[in-house]
């Protein structure tokens, strides 16, 4: 009987895989669109400016939020769909939606009003030196501010899918995103010309943080009806949550840092352009593979993790932790391998053209061969992690990862 209870956990969690996977590489496909479609029609200057702007400011603004979301929420959640039932459930989601909301209207009238403060400070650019970058970035921004609401409460609605178990739509809420961003930019190329690309990228990533959160809402549609403001913050579920979301605040701040740091801010006191794109180009690759597989994953089996600490199963745990780091490894070690030394053959293949010439494939290659050497570490880590989170022990692996950020300055 045990035997066959375990078969069936683990042909949930690869049902449950599968389909995180399927969505995740929708969007990565079009991901790499995005990237080539960059590559080609920016310069090497407006692209710096937008992956600063978005990449590492509005979207790494939206990453502090849902790396603490996702392992703060998820299991205070499933505990409330299992202990209290449905309504006390919603009763927290609905506290947390709200609280999101009350806190992003501050954060995104700052970056409307003052961009330039977060110019001043995450680069070296500045108006005696490169007044042209400046005014770019401030514009792009103020532009992409917006974008926030959506990407932001879309972490949120995200997990509540994962509680319920309905994996595909709240992964495919991220595709819709991406294609929405590379429509807007190819349509711009098509009818106004490769000059405003740029633009087009805007609109089309503002368009795609809305229809993200609208296909969670497909997929919450029977749950809609407890749906509605609410501010319950002395209810004990919130707490718990904001016990486990504050050590992981403080950790993930670090690693934001810490990457705008080596990311923005050192290139961008540099005289060449184009090394603030080697860089996010490079990650391309790695990131592709890894939200493929080992975070596709590690999403899958986290509301499992949950329900098997819950009932204090251990030994199951500790079995399904071994076979699939195992497993990740197998896969992983000689994927390195033949990465590394294919990096210049493959970012010739994927981005060459355009604007994006030798030398950019070659400072890109040279990040990409760097990148994918950390996989085999990175597919293990998230796998782990999430056992930490299941058991709510978020301290350990806050100071850790911290120590490590700080070793990467």
């Amino acid at each position: 009987m045990k035997e066959t209870s375990h078969v069936t956990l683990t042909q949930r969690i690869l049902r449950a895989g599968l389909a995180v996977a399927i969505a995740h590489v929708l969007f990565k496909l079009a991901g790499l669109v995005q990237a080539k479609a960059m590559g080609h029609y920016l310069t090497a200057q407006e692209y710096d400016v937008l992956a600063f702007a978005f990449e590492n400011c509005i979207f790494g603004l939206f990453l502090i939020g849902e790396e603490v979301i996702g392992p703060a929420v998820m299991p205070v959640f499933m505990r409330q769909l299992d202990q209290e039932g449905e309504a006390k459930a919603w009763r927290f989601a609905n506290t947390l939606l709200t609280c999101q909301v009350l806190l992003l209207m501050p954060l995104i009238a700052g970056l409307l009003l003052w961009p330039e403060v977060l110019v001043r400070l995450c680069t070296q650019w500045t108006p005696a030196k490169k007044p042209e970058l400046v005014a770019l970035a401030n514009q792009y921004v103020r532009a992409l501010a917006p974008a926030l609401v959506g990407l932001s409460l879309g972490s949120t609605t995200y997990v509540l899918l994962n509680g319920h178990k309905r994996f595909f739509l709240a992964a495919f809420g991220d595709a819709v995103w991406k294609f929405a961003a590379v429509g807007g930019m190819l349509g711009a190329v098509l009818f106004a010309g490769g000059g405003m690309a740029g633009k087009g990228l805007v609109l089309g990533l503002l368009l795609g943080s809305v229809l993200k959160v609208a296909t969670h809402l497909v997929g919450l549609r029977d749950k809609l009806h407890f749906l509605r403001p609410c501010l319950a913050v002395n209810d004990p579920a919130f707490r718990r949550m904001l016990w486990l979301a504050l050590p992981l605040l403080a950790g993930i701040l670090v690693a934001k840092v810490r990457d705008l740091f080596n990311n923005v801010y050192v290139p961008s006191g540099c005289d060449t352009a184009g090394l603030i794109q080697a860089l996010s180009m490079g990650k391309k690759l790695q990131g592709t593979i890894s939200f493929l597989v080992p975070y596709a994953f590690s999403i899958a089996v986290f509301p499992f993790f949950c329900e098997l600490v819950d009932r204090n199963d251990q030994q199951r745990l500790g079995q399904v932790i071994t076979r699939s780091g195992r497993m990740l490894l197998a896969c992983f070690l000689p994927l390195v391998a033949v990465l590394a030394v294919l990096a210049y053959p493959l970012t010739s293949l994927l981005f060459a053209g355009g604007h994006f010439d030798a030398l950019a494939v070659e400072r890109t290659s040279v990040a990409m061969a760097c990148c994918t050497l950390v996989l085999p570490a990175t597919a293990v880590e998230m796998l782990v992690m999430q056992a930490f989170f299941a058991h709510r022990r978020m301290v350990a692996v806050t100071v850790v990862g911290i120590l490590f950020s700080c070793s990467a300055w």
